[in-house]
Order: structure tokens, then sequence, then C-alpha cells
């Protein structure tokens, strides 16, 4: 059997080709293989493998906040009840943002005894302390520094993190999967003509994805008093990957 510019043999064809790929503003390069498994005939089966890559970025448009309110008192009940009212005047600022009871989680409520010793060990005090944590989401990414520095201001005093995030991921992530699978038939069709055959019907596809939230470390913000203004908070960039592994039929021209 004949083609253009080579000569293609009934036993296994294998080509290998490592090409990095990244879809970026377009620009896209791609790992591509290509194997000729013989099966039971006349002729072998050619294939064609590639792997082809998308990332697709966007501004995040919800944020996920970790925020804890602590108390200490020497009396169980009055370091519960002092955590209690502090909680009740951060569920108050969230409502007053716009934040809805559905949006507001709580993720832990604890209460237990502490010590204090000297040098030698010995007890020199004892107390209680009292912790609500709560999950909040943020949609109104605009007034994010705002209701951090309100939550603080009216009895949150630890911030255990911040989660970036975008609402509608699956719109992000098609739009990366229709891009790779493009690219990667493109690709697989041009080391097929380079190769001297033609492309066939894709065999199998399979999707792996990965999304990229940005992390922010904890901080401890037990000098909210002492804090002016908006707590300065940037959210930054999402990228979401898709990543194509496709088999064509590789035939003659």
């Amino acid at each position: 059997m004949k083609a253009t510019g080579m000569f293609l043999s009934g036993v296994a064809l294998a080509v290998l080709l490592a090409l990095g790929t990244v879809f970026t503003m377009g620009k896209v390069t791609q790992p591509v293989s290509a194997a000729a498994p013989s099966k039971s005939g006349d002729e072998p089966q050619r294939t064609i493998t590639v792997s082809g890559q998308a990332s697709v970025t966007a501004v995040p448009d919800v944020a996920y906040i970790t925020l804890s309110v602590q108390t200490r008192d020497k009396k169980a009940a009055n370091a519960l009840e002092d955590n209690n009212k502090r909680v009740a005047q951060v569920y108050q600022t969230l409502a007053r943002f716009g934040v809805e009871k559905k949006d507001i989680q709580t993720t832990s409520l604890s209460l237990y005894q502490q010590e204090e010793r000297d040098r030698e060990g010995k007890v020199i005090a004892r107390y209680y302390q009292a912790n609500n944590t709560v999950r909040v989401t943020v949609r109104d990414m605009d007034n994010l520094g705002k209701i951090l520095d309100a939550v603080v201001q009216s009895g949150a005093n630890r911030l255990q993190g911040i989660q970036f995030g975008i609402s509608d991921r699956a719109a992000l992530l098609e739009q990366a999967r229709l891009e790779a699978v493009k690219q990667g038939k493109a690709q697989a069709a041009a080391i097929a003509a380079a190769a001297g055959a033609k492309l066939g019907e894709v065999q199998t596809i399979s999707f792996q994805s990965v999304a990229q939230p940005v992390m922010r470390d904890e901080m401890m913000m037990e000098a909210a008093p002492k804090m002016a203004g908006e707590v300065p908070v940037s959210g930054g960039q999402m990228q979401v990957t898709a990543t194509v592994h496709m088999v064509f039929d590789l035939q003659s021209p």
C-alpha cells in the first residue's frame, strides 16, 4: 500500500510525538501519539491518539468566608452567653449587607475548659472558651471588603480563610472542553496528514477537569477595634482546565 511521500507497510506503525499543551488566548500546542495495533484480518487496524488541554480564565463572582467568634469567661454559662450575643450581632450585620440565611452555615460549635500554668507547672487560672465557626457565602463581591470589616467590628474575632469561586463553573468547563476537543481534532488531522494518512472517525473520548481557586491564609483579627477602613481583598482570577484524550481511526488518503 502506497501513500504520498512515504511507504506504510502492513507491520505496526508507531509515531510518538510529545508537545506541551496549553490553551491561552487562542494559542494551543498538544502532545500527540499514533499507534498501529494489529487485529485479525488482512490489514492492521491503525489509530492515532491525541491528548489536548484547554484552559479558560474568569474573574471570581463569589467568595466563601470561614469566620469564628471566640469568647472566654471563668464561668461556662457566661462564656456561652457572650458568644451567642456576638454571633447574633454578626448575623445581623450580614443581613444588612443582603447575605441570606441560606448562605450562612454553622460548621462547628464548642465549649471547653482551659488552664494557665506558671513556669513550675502550677495552675494559676482556669476559664472556659466558647467557639462558634460559620461559613458565609458572599455574592456581592463589590462589598466584600466592607462586609469583612463590618463582621469583625460586630464580634467576629477570627477569620480562618477566604476561598474564591465561580458560581457558574459548569459553563466555563464546557467552554474549555469544547475548545480542547476542537484543538485536539485539528492536531490529529495535521499529524495524520504529515504521516501521509487520513484522519478517520473518533473511537473514544475521555475528559478530565481541574479548577484552581484562589486561597488566602488564615488571618487573626484579635485587634479588630484598631482596624480602620475597608479590608483590602482581591479575588484575582480563576482558571478552569479541561483535558481530553481522543482516539481516531487512521486511514489511507
